[in-house]
């Protein structure tokens, strides 16, 4: 198993050139096509307008969006031609999530950025882009690789953290990064204690990635009262890793914003690309 295709989400986003210069790394890693898919976002009307919205305003904020875009093609193409990757560019007017979920089910891994965690100006945020890790996880059916909006990383990934508690999620994350844990240095299997009955035991998982022929280190830690995602984040950082694998686990967004969630704080906190599947 490799990555054949890759896709990398692009929008009216002043982050585009890092998400190309990440997703190029991988595709030149792998031999794969890279197929930028940028997303066209709509009018953008201010609330203090009411209903009354001049025609004028949104065939200006369109024309300007679609002048984006064809800057944006002309940049992705360059920058892919230069780099001699196998690429294509593909466009759509439908939210980022719709888009996604649909062409990146003919993708092997899909790349989307981090929405700002922070935002100086939450109107600001590109269209559709605030909630696209954790949505797009749950819904494509692929596995979704999300770079953090501060930047830059690197595109290496010798050092790679895997979060497994057992569950189905973790499972398919797993298998969905094999290609990049095969090509690791180190992969650190790590479970956040106490392992649960009923779920694949680590010892389990830990057999199978070493037939595949991954370099495996394996360790039960404590979380010492810390939440899993911000334990998870912390291996991740204290062991050098690159990249974090992990299974998007997903509840109705109400209960995410009362209690969070493993998915919603590691996204919430990033500061290493995470490799999502559902």
């Amino acid at each position: 198993m490799s990555y054949r295709d890759i896709m990398v989400h692009l929008t009216l986003d002043p982050r585009n050139a890092e998400r190309i210069r990440y997703a190029i790394g991988l595709a030149r890693r792998f031999n794969a096509r890279l197929s930028g898919l940028y997303t066209v976002p709509p009018p953008n009307v201010p609330y203090y307008m009411g209903e009354y919205i001049p025609t004028e305003l949104i065939q200006k904020q369109m024309d300007e969006a679609q002048k984006a875009s064809v800057t944006a093609r002309e940049a992705f193409l360059a920058t892919c031609a230069g780099a001699a990757v196998e690429h294509r560019w593909l466009s759509s007017d439908l939210a980022p999530v719709e888009a996604l979920r649909v062409l990146a089910r003919a993708s092997d891994v899909v790349i989307v950025g981090q929405p700002d965690p922070s935002p100086a100006d939450p109107a600001a945020i590109p269209y559709g882009t605030d909630v696209l890790p954790q949505e797009l996880a749950l819904q494509a059916g692929r596995p979704v690789l999300a770079v953090p909006h501060g930047g830059p990383v690197g595109d290496t990934a010798r050092s790679v953290l895997v979060g497994w508690n057992g569950k189905r999620e973790a499972a398919r994350a797993v298998h969905d990064a094999l290609p990049l844990l095969r090509a690791a240095e180190t992969v650190h299997l790590v479970t956040i204690a106490p392992e649960k009955k009923g779920r694949t035991p680590q010892a389990e998982i830990a057999e199978l990635l070493e037939r595949h022929g991954v370099r495996l280190q394996a360790a039960i830690v404590e979380g010492n009262g810390q939440k899993v995602g911000m334990a998870l984040l912390a291996e991740a950082k204290a062991r050098d890793a690159e990249l974090l694998v992990m299974g998007a686990f997903g509840h109705s967004r109400l209960r995410e914003m009362v209690f969070g969630g493993v998915t919603e704080t590691v996204l919430g906190n990033l500061d290493l690309p995470v490799l999502l599947s559902n």
